[in-house]
């Protein structure tokens, strides 16, 4: 059994604690600050390098003892940005909480920019920039948002570009953190065996409260239409020459607390989830051998989100499979799952989400991501709860605003 406890502090920064008899411990800061929040095409690619950034250099430590400081009692450091938030956490035994607690204030208060230290940071982002291009299972997906969210605020990739990384500055990093990384804006997150005593005493010994909570507050446009039924797809937009098809078929969804978001969580667990048994699965490998994998991803923002499905192919392959995949999606809409059918898929999603909260690590960033987003900490049960809910006629609905042709966007590698 696992003990939840949360509390605002004066200025504005919230804290989650799970207390659990785990022997590993994490803890870290969720920012509201993601690619969203970039104001300009010049700032493309900033919220990401702001994150490789606050591990060069603070007040008191320089980046090798930023390093050194927890890798030394074997704990591990790490980051990653997304289109609507910035996460720093660490990997600890929970006895070195203090130090990993201390550590993370300690980049998030007192970041420092050194532009040396930014010289050779921006050639690792360019490299990691090289490399996402040449993984066209990965750049598909920035490709597919671009189009999908064209002219909003999250149709541009995390990354930016070379032009945009090249002259990001000293200057231009802190008026960035500045902006972004307020008290009111962030959840701390711990999950672990420590007392909440000293969860609450450690981060308000090192965090600086003398930051109070800002009258500046996030300016996300939130200009990405949340209703499916607007969407305008493009069809058969294409990106550049692989040997590969890489494929993606998708459409704009619903937002983090939408109602039919447990509805639509089981749709994607029945098309294309985990299972071999998913929809998508059988009808293009297991029965035709056309792919080697196929899945199906629900991806959650704030104000919309979006449904995809992806697979690799031979390009002669390529039209058969999107057609068997708008095929998934039709049945969907017109023959309605029978009781039998519905049980089961609902029994095979639970236990797979039982069995999902065997990651810790895991476990720890949905407890902030929930937090942050909901302002509330969602529990196996409820999840489980809220997927027993869900009907027959309501998938069938669902199904119906989401998957009709005049929704879906297409996108694939073009041939060499």
């Amino acid at each position: 059994m696992t003990e939840l406890q949360t509390l605002t502090l004066p200025n504005g920064l919230r804290i989650v604690h799970q207390n659990t008899s785990t022997g590993v411990a994490y803890c870290g800061f969720m920012v509201d600050c993601g690619t969203r929040h970039e104001q300009t095409a010049a700032d493309f690619g900033m919220a990401h390098f702001v994150e490789h950034i606050l591990f060069k250099g603070t007040r008191k430590r320089d980046a090798w003892h930023i390093n050194q400081r927890l890798e030394s009692v074997g704990g591990e450091l790490n980051a990653f940005t997304t289109k609507e938030d910035t996460t720093f956490y660490a990997a600890f035994l929970p006895q070195d909480f203090s130090i990993a607690c201390e550590l993370l204030c300690d980049l998030i208060c007192h970041p420092t920019a050194p532009q040396h230290e930014l010289e050779k940071e921006r050639e690792v982002v360019l490299d990691e920039i090289d490399s996402y291009r040449d993984t066209p299972a990965d750049l598909i997906y920035d490709v597919f948002e671009d189009r999908l969210f064209a002219g909003t605020p999250l149709g541009h990739n995390i990354l930016g570009s070379e032009a945009t990384v090249r002259t990001f500055d000293h200057d231009r990093c802190i008026s960035f953190i500045g902006r972004n990384y307020r008290p009111e804006r962030m959840v701390f997150f711990a999950y672990g065996p420590m007392p909440w005593t000293s969860v609450v005493r450690l981060l308000t010994k090192h965090f600086d409260l003398a930051a109070t909570a800002s009258d500046m507050k996030s300016h996300v446009v939130a200009t990405a239409d949340a209703t499916p039924a607007n969407v305008s797809a493009t069809a058969d937009a294409t990106f550049g020459a692989q040997h590969q098809a890489h494929c993606m078929l998708g459409c704009k969804a619903y937002s983090i607390g939408h109602k039919d978001a447990a509805a639509l969580s089981l749709i994607n667990n029945i098309l294309g989830g985990p299972g071999m048994n998913s929809r998508l699965n059988q009808q293009l490998r297991e029965k035709r051998g056309l792919v080697y994998t196929v899945e199906s991803t629900l991806t959650r923002f704030t104000d919309t989100g979006y449904f995809s499905i992806y697979f690799g192919c031979d390009h002669d392959d390529a039209d058969r499979c999107l057609n068997l995949c708008r095929k998934e999606l039709r049945r969907l809409i017109d023959q309605p799952l029978s009781p039998r059918q519905l049980k089961a898929a609902q029994k095979q999603f639970k236990g797979q989400m039982g069995i999902g909260t065997a990651n810790l690590e895991n476990n720890a960033l949905t407890l902030a991501k929930s937090y942050l987003r909901l302002g509330r900490v969602e529990t196996l049960a409820d999840n489980c709860a809220r997927i027993d809910a869900v009907t027959s006629e309501q998938i069938q609905r669902v199904a119906s605003e989401l998957f009709t042709d005049g929704n879906l966007l297409e996108v694939r590698s073009s041939k060499l």
